[in-house]
């Protein structure tokens, strides 16, 4: 059975969601969130039966530096976001084939 991340949080800046909602939200599938928490990987805690994950949206600073402060750097701008967009993409994607070595890894007793 695992436990929840015990890390020092400070939980005013997110919210707790159920697994369905953090998938829709945060874009990651529910499978991949489940092999989050079978790894101690992610923020979570059980609620009468339920798993809670801990959804921190991004902050204002963030979302201010994001706007395109003139015409001329709206492209630029735009060109930084999809750049970040795709970071966040395959860092993502990283994540996932991580846990997939780490299931295989345990299931064979392979160690490399």
């Amino acid at each position: 059975m695992s436990h929840p991340v015990q890390e020092m949080r400070d939980e005013s800046v997110g919210q707790w969601l159920p697994l369905v909602e953090y998938s829709i939200k945060s874009g990651v599938s529910l499978s991949t969130i489940r092999r989050k928490i079978k790894s101690n990987s992610i923020s979570f805690r059980l609620e009468k039966g339920k798993y809670l994950i801990l959804f921190e949206p991004r902050d204002q600073a963030t979302v201010q530096a994001e706007r395109p402060t003139s015409f001329a750097g709206a492209e630029a701008q735009e060109t930084i976001h999809k750049q970040q967009a795709r970071i966040r993409q395959l860092e993502q994607e990283l994540d996932e084939m991580a846990l997939l070595v780490q299931a295989i890894e345990q299931k064979y007793g392979i160690r490399y």
